[in-house]
C-alpha cells in the first residue's frame, strides 16, 4: 500500500525524476488508431520472462555500497509482487541492459523500458542524483526502475484531469532543488503524454510513478486542490497490478518441434512461450503466421537463465517477424511471443522451420 504523508510536511520542494524519452519508431501511415493504440501501448515493454541484468557504473563517481543496496532492494521489491521479469546484476557493463550512474549533480532518471537497448547518456541508461538510503531515496529507487520496465509519470498520463495552476508550478520548479528551465518544467509536468501511447488506466495518484505536489499548484479536481498529492513512499495496489498484468507469473513454456504450427493468443498484449530443443546443428527461421502484430524473442539458456539470442517486430507492417539464427543440438531455446495488436481476425501462429 502507498504511504502518503502531508504535503505540508516537507519545508522544501522535493528533488524529483526528470523524464528522458526517445522519440518513437515511426509506424507506416494509414493505420487504425485502434492498432496504433495497442502497438504503443505495448512496444516499450520487455517481452514476460526477461531476466534485466544491471550494473553500477564506477570510475566518473563513486558508488558506495549502502546506495547499491538500495537500488537492489528495490530490484527484489518489485521481483517480490511474483512478476515474471528477473533481475540480475553482473560485473561486467557490456552485460547489462540497466547500466546505473550515481552522478549527484545530474538528477535522477530513467529509460522507459525496451528504450534502454538503443538509447544511453554517458553509457548510463538510469542515473540516480541524490541519496537513497531515506525513506525519499528509496521512493526513487522504485520509482526509476518502474521507468525501466515501462512505467511512464502519472500525473502526466492523459487520464490525470489536473488542471494547473502553471504560473506557480513554473515558479516552484525553477528554484532549488530542482532549478529547472522552463521547458523541462512544461516536459516534466505540464505536458500530457500522447493517449495513444499509455494504456489508458485511470489515474493512480497514490502510485509510485506519481510526483508530489503542493496544493497551491493544482487548481482542481478536489481534494488536490485543498490538500495537495502526498510522497508515494511504495508500490500501490494499482502499480502491483499493472505489473502483474504486464508480466504474470511465468508458466512452464509448451514444448514446439520443427513444422509444429502453433496457435498465438487472439488478446493484445498477451504472451505465448515455447520451449525449443533442436535435433541437428543448423539454421533456422522462427515466424509468426497470420496478420497480427507480434513480437518474437529468441532465449538460449545458460547455466539455467535464459540470455537473449535474437529478436524481431512486425508491429504495423504487412510482413510477419521471423527470426533466422543458428541453433546448436543439445541446447535449450525459449521462444517468447507478444501479441501487440491481433485485430478482428486474430488467428496468428508461430512455426520454426
Amino acid at each position: 500500500m502507498a504511504t502518503l504523508s502531508s504535503p505540508t510536511s516537507t519545508a522544501e520542494p522535493r528533488p524529483i525524476c526528470k523524464a528522458v524519452r526517445s522519440t518513437p519508431a515511426p509506424l507506416p501511415a494509414g493505420l487504425a488508431p485502434g492498432r496504433v493504440q495497442a502497438i504503443r501501448t505495448v512496444q516499450k515493454k520487455w517481452v514476460n520472462g526477461t531476466v534485466l541484468h544491471y550494473h553500477f557504473l564506477e570510475g566518473d563517481w563513486t558508488w558506495p555500497e549502502q546506495q547499491k543496496d538500495a537500488v537492489r532492494n528495490a530490484f527484489a521489491t518489485w521481483k517480490g509482487l511474483g512478476i515474471g521479469l528477473d533481475f540480475s546484476e553482473v560485473d561486467d557493463p557490456s552485460e547489462a541492459e540497466l547500466r546505473i550512474g550515481f552522478d549527484q549533480g545530474d538528477g535522477s532518471w530513467s529509460f522507459v523500458g525496451t528504450d534502454v537497448l538503443t538509447n544511453s547518456d554517458r553509457n548510463r541508461t538510469m542515473n540516480y542524483g541524490w541519496d537513497l538510503t531515506d525513506d525519499w531515496g528509496k521512493a526513487t529507487a522504485l520509482h526509476e526502475i518502474g521507468h525501466a520496465i515501462g512505467l511512464e509519470h502519472e500525473h502526466q498520463s492523459s487520464k490525470a484531469g489536473i488542471q494547473w495552476n502553471e504560473d506557480r508550478v513554473y515558479d516552484s520548479f525553477s528554484g532549488p532543488p530542482n532549478s529547472w528551465s522552463r521547458d523541462m518544467i512544461f516536459q516534466n509536468i505540464l505536458k500530457r503524454l500522447d493517449p495513444v501511447a499509455t494504456d489508458g488506466s485511470p489515474w493512480d495518484a497514490s502510485s509510485i510513478m506519481e510526483y508530489p505536489f503542493q496544493a497551491s499548484l493544482i487548481a482542481a479536481p478536489p481534494p488536490y486542490n485543498q490538500q495537495g498529492i502526498g510522497e508515494n513512499l511504495a508500490l500501490s495496489p494499482q502499480d502491483e497490478a499493472w505489473a502483474l498484468r504486464f508480466y504474470p507469473s511465468l508458466g512452464a513454456p509448451s514444448r514446439i518441434g520443427v513444422m509444429e504450427l502453433r496457435r498465438l493468443s487472439a488478446t493484445s498484449g498477451d504472451q505465448c512461450d515455447f520451449l525449443f530443443e533442436p535435433d541437428a546443428t543448423r539454421s533456422y527461421t522462427v515466424r509468426t503466421i497470420g496478420a497480427a502484430d507480434s513480437k518474437i524473442v529468441v532465449f538460449v539458456e545458460r547455466d539455467g537463465e535464459p540470455r537473449h539470442l535474437a529478436g524481431a517486430d512486425d508491429s504495423g507492417t504487412p510482413a510477419n517477424a521471423e527470426v533466422t539464427e543458428k541453433l546448436v543440438k543439445g541446447e535449450r531455446y525459449i521462444v517468447r511471443v507478444r501479441t501487440h495488436f491481433a485485430g478482428p481476425a486474430g488467428g496468428a501462429g508461430l512455426v520454426i522451420v
